[in-house]
């Protein structure tokens, strides 16, 4: 009969997830009492991140996946990869967008989940109205007739700290993990970039097996060995057990982000960190006319994967990668006639001076949600430029009479040319009705054809109800 207080379990992996501004990396800082939140753009996490604590002697592993809707493709990785999810909920917010959309993909990955309502310091909060809310979403709690562990903090206080870590242990111990340390290397990729010093730094959690300096991995046919690993404090580590977070130095490419490295492996390079050739340029503007085209630079995949994920669809990404902006990024970008967005990178200012001569446009950021905002307004703009070019005559209508009994609408022409048999649309206050051209007159002579600058009758083939002020359009 097997001994249960002889086996040893690995330790819990725990992600935090929850609507933006909820308090997910402030209850993070006060769990490992560290300062992240100083160290974040806007006070929004960028990446995810992993970090391991001590609580009672027994370590806990936490990935902080980020709250924002452009990070839904890392949101749902970090409920794959996780063991147990903190679901964060602010008690002077209650649901949000995010949060339902947090909650959708742990149902899909079928994780047990713990409630943790935070900012309870606050003045006029409503717990109960939040739990409520959460029970409208198929989230019932403790106290509401269901299971789901539910726990109230104040991060910045403390409060509430020990409750939920020891909340996260109980739930462990009804269904742990044996810890495996010698069983066949299994460990999950949670963060991949390149560092122009130390290359490719590729951020990962054993799940079985140990990572070990001098591994060998077989990646791609190529056997990549591990050259360092550092755990979450920074500081150089032998090997990792299952269960503890580490960066590792050996790999001579980014990896995709959810990518599971074994002994051996076969993975694709990602798709996010290939760079487009002039070739590939060429072709695609040539075949995709309709689209703005863009140049995207990230720091790191799983901030390209949240980008790429959330552009508008008439948005065409033409080159993009990891790393800072480089000389060749600004030739694809002349090329293409495209700007360059560059998320958390450096510029030289060799490469800025030449972006200024060859008239590429480099944007910086350092918030996501803003640059897919920004996209959202070019996109708004850009059908808009699109449509005006499609715009063969344009005109306004100063009077209105009748002739024959039929009214016409007396019509300045303001561009191009209107020609009898044309399909118009005559806008009005926000209202736009669709006719053909049955007649115009020029001076009480009817005319096949008239041109900018001039004056005419427009009969239109339908009755329509129009008035002075009106635009009437044709389209090319």
């Amino acid at each position: 009969m097997t001994d249960t207080k002889s086996i040893k379990f690995r330790p819990p992996i725990v992600t935090l997830m929850g609507h933006v501004d909820h308090g997910k990396t402030t209850l993070l800082d006060a769990i490992r009492k560290s300062n992240v939140v100083s160290r974040e753009h806007g006070g929004i996490t960028q990446h995810i991140g992993a970090y391991q604590i001590i609580f009672e002697e027994k370590p806990i592993t936490f990935i902080d996946t980020p709250g924002h809707a452009a990070f839904e493709k890392m949101r749902s990785r970090g409920a794959e990869i996780a063991d147990i999810v903190v679901l964060v909920v602010a008690a002077n917010d209650g649901v949000k967008p995010q949060t339902t959309e947090a909650i959708k993909h742990i149902k899909k990955a079928e994780k047990p989940t713990i409630v943790a309502i935070t900012k309870v310091d606050l003045p006029n909060i409503n717990t109960e109205k939040a739990k409520r809310e959460l029970k409208d979403q198929d989230v019932v709690v403790e106290g509401y007739g269901g299971q789901v562990p539910v726990v109230e903090v104040a991060a910045p206080k403390g409060q509430g700290i020990s409750e939920l870590l020891e909340v996260i242990e109980l739930l462990w111990q009804i269904s742990p993990s044996t810890n495996l340390p010698d069983d066949p290397l299994e460990a999950v990729i949670v963060e991949s970039f390149m560092d122009k010093n130390r290359g490719a730094i590729v951020s990962a959690i054993p799940r079985q097996g140990t990572l070990k300096v001098g591994n060998k991995i077989n990646l791609d046919g190529e056997t990549v060995t591990i050259r360092a690993l550092i755990d979450d404090m920074g500081q150089n580590i032998k090997e990792a057990p299952p269960g503890k977070p580490c960066e590792i130095l050996g790999f001579k490419k980014a990896l995709d982000v959810g990518t599971v490295i074994r002994d051996t492996t076969t993975t694709k390079q990602s798709a996010g960190s290939t760079q487009a050739t002039l070739a590939d340029i060429i072709a695609k503007s040539q075949e995709v006319k309709d689209k703005f085209k863009i140049v995207i630079k990230a720091d790191v995949l799983g901030s390209l994967e949240a980008i790429l994920a959330n552009l508008p669809h008439n948005v065409l990404v033409v080159s993009q990668g990891v790393g800072e902006v480089q000389s060749n990024d600004v030739s694809f970008a002349k090329l293409a006639h495209a700007p360059i967005l560059a998320f958390n990178v450096k510029t030289t200012s060799s490469v800025q001076h030449q972006a200024e001569r060859e008239g590429v446009v480099i944007r910086p950021y350092q918030i996501i949600y803003e640059l897919i905002s920004d996209m959202e307004d070019v996109s708004t703009g850009f059908e808009a430029a699109k449509q005006e070019k499609k715009i063969k005559a344009q005109g306004q209508i100063i009077a209105i009479f009748t002739i024959d009994g039929k009214t016409i609408a007396g019509t300045k022409v303001t561009k191009g040319k209107f020609t009898v048999g044309d399909s118009v649309f005559v806008k009005s206050q926000g209202d736009t009705k669709e006719s053909k051209i049955a007649s115009l007159k020029k001076f009480k002579k009817d005319v096949d054809t008239v041109v900018a600058g001039q004056e005419c009758g427009i009969g239109l083939s339908a009755d329509l109800d129009f008035n002075q002020g009106d635009i009437i359009e044709s389209l090319g």
